[in-house]
């Protein structure tokens, strides 16, 4: 009697299963990682869109000569030597965009600089205007402004006049 309750259990078990193969839910390459290799790969998807939006932010960026053009007479775009010293002094300033970074590894942008100049050299030097991916730009702007109060061009660097030189951090 045993037995044939064991093979009534067995044969209405296999009946109940009807020989159906049981398939994982989702059988594509990404399932087949192991979670830190998903998360890595979700990174690096990440990374590799933060990277085309920034270049989208710096691909749209308002050019030089129409911001001069926008702020009207008396504005001109820097020279080569004034653009190089200006390079200079934000090189010795690299906390500035450090400090954005901190906030948004992926930060990115163009800085417009406003740069006035006297008969004894600069007398004013600031931020004009700038474009960033996020808001932590505005850390960096800020920083910037602070930095640039320090800046001091010469006079051999350009004449007397409002120039205006873009600078883009990636």
């Amino acid at each position: 009697m045993k037995t044939t309750r064991i093979v009534l259990f067995a044969v209405l078990t296999l009946a109940a299963c009807s020989g159906d193969k049981v398939q994982p839910a989702d059988t594509s390459a990404a399932s087949a990682l192991t979670p830190e290799q998903q998360e890595a790969k979700t990174a690096a998807d990440y990374k590799k869109r933060q990277a085309a939006f920034a270049d989208s932010v710096l691909q749209t960026v308002t050019p030089t000569p129409e911001i001069v053009k926008k702020l009207g007479k008396g504005f001109s775009v820097g020279g080569p030597v004034l653009r190089d010293s200006l390079l200079a002094y934000i090189a010795k300033s690299p906390q500035c965009y450090q400090d954005g970074k901190r906030v948004d590894p992926y930060l990115a942008g163009t800085v417009s600089f406003f740069i006035h100049m006297s008969v004894v050299g600069s007398d004013v030097v600031r931020v004009q205007e700038s474009q960033w991916t996020s808001q932590a730009g505005n850390i960096a702007d800020k920083c910037f402004n602070d930095a640039a109060l320090k800046w001091k061009f010469g006079m051999t660097v350009a004449k007397a006049g409002a120039y205006i030189l873009q600078v883009q951090f990636k």
